[in-house]
């Protein structure tokens, strides 16, 4: 009996951000960028328990990621959020891009087997700074998947809208996209433990593949 091969709604590339695009956690450089180094100062003692706990053992980096977006974000105009993520990724995320990583996204995103339709990030960093890089780049806003901020009466309320987008939530966040249609992970990038299901479900997956190794003597 001949194997049946199955079809998919839809063929996708899937970046990681944040040391797979990048050279350094963009989320952490953004907290300091946004609060200011006196208040981002105040805020880290405040978290010191938080930490603490998480080194511990008694929480997972989940509840850490919540805490640290409540105790930075909560109460803020959404609109102040917006403008300094927007001024960040123009002054800041541009030079910590790596080279070969640019270089890669823009030939799939003019392949035609790709394309701006196909290509995507999925990132535990937040949302507001991603779109504003990825659309300077062409990736369509809705192919940005990362860890939103809870609105409400224009204000951040603390929360997260949704979940972090890290670990088995990248491949969640994924399927959450494309539900009821399927989707084939056709190329994945990653460069840490978050991105290790993402990368698994990949027909093809690339492990830190944009970083330069020393040539040895």
């Amino acid at each position: 009996m001949p194997d049946v091969v199955k079809t998919y709604d839809m063929e996708i590339y899937v970046f990681d951000f944040d040391g797979t695009i990048t050279t350094r956690d963009t989320f952490a450089l953004f907290l300091r960028y946004y609060a200011g180094t006196p208040r981002w100062i105040s805020n880290i003692v405040r978290l010191l328990p938080t930490f603490i706990a998480y080194k511990l053992g008694r929480i997972d980096r989940h509840a850490v990621k919540a805490a640290v977006i409540k105790q930075f974000f909560a109460g803020e105009l959404a609109a102040d959020v917006e403008t300094k993520a927007a001024q960040f990724a123009k002054d800041v995320i541009p030079g910590l891009i790596r080279p070969a990583a640019l270089r890669r996204v823009q030939t799939l995103l003019g392949h035609p087997g790709c394309g701006p339709e196909s290509l995507y990030i999925c990132s535990a960093s937040i949302g507001p700074y991603l779109r504003v890089w990825a659309s300077s780049w062409n990736i369509h806003l809705k192919n940005v998947m990362a860890t939103e901020l809870a609105i409400n009466d224009e204000r951040i309320t603390g929360d997260l809208q949704g979940y972090n987008v890290w670990g088995e939530n990248k491949v969640r966040r994924i399927l959450d996209q494309f539900a009821p249609h399927s989707v084939k992970i056709m190329e994945a990038y990653g460069d840490t433990r978050g991105d290790r299901e993402m990368l698994h479900a990949a027909k093809a997956s690339f492990f830190r593949p944009f970083r330069v190794t020393p040539i040895s003597d």
